[in-house]
């Protein structure tokens, strides 16, 4: 989920709902596409299915989707990582105090969205 809408390549803002927080309280989907991010490596990759919150202050990234996806999790001695589907390392993050692994994420914009190779775990085409 991210609450800006830069981010977003191309917004489906059709898309609509609601996101249920253990807190009971719920916010306003309000579209859903991908974010292109950039790694460590200056390679780019893409999140899919991200939902458009404008009321969210910060992106929460879901472990289960994730899972879903086949991106593998592992978390060890207070470090969570995160390796893609090829088995490549995306991050490492260390738990904080109040045990959140806060995730530094670089968004990027592709120079032409058009030519991007498309694959069917995207939300929306370009």
């Amino acid at each position: 989920m991210c609450g800006d809408k830069d981010n977003f390549i191309e917004l489906d803002e059709v898309i609509r709902g609601k996101v249920n927080f253990v807190n009971y309280s719920k916010v306003a989907i309000k579209g859903k596409c991908m974010i292109l991010i950039k790694l460590r490596d200056e390679s780019h990759q893409f999140i899919g299915d991200v939902y458009y919150i404008l009321t969210i202050k910060s992106n929460i990234l879901s472990l289960g989707q994730l899972l879903e996806k086949g991106y593998e999790i592992k978390m060890k001695y207070h470090t969570l990582t995160l390796l893609d589907t090829k088995g490549d390392m995306i991050a490492k993050v260390a738990m904080t105090k109040n045990r959140m692994f806060l995730l530094n994420i670089e968004t990027d914009v592709p120079k032409c969205p058009n030519a991007c190779v498309k694959d069917e775990t995207w939300a929306c085409k370009l």
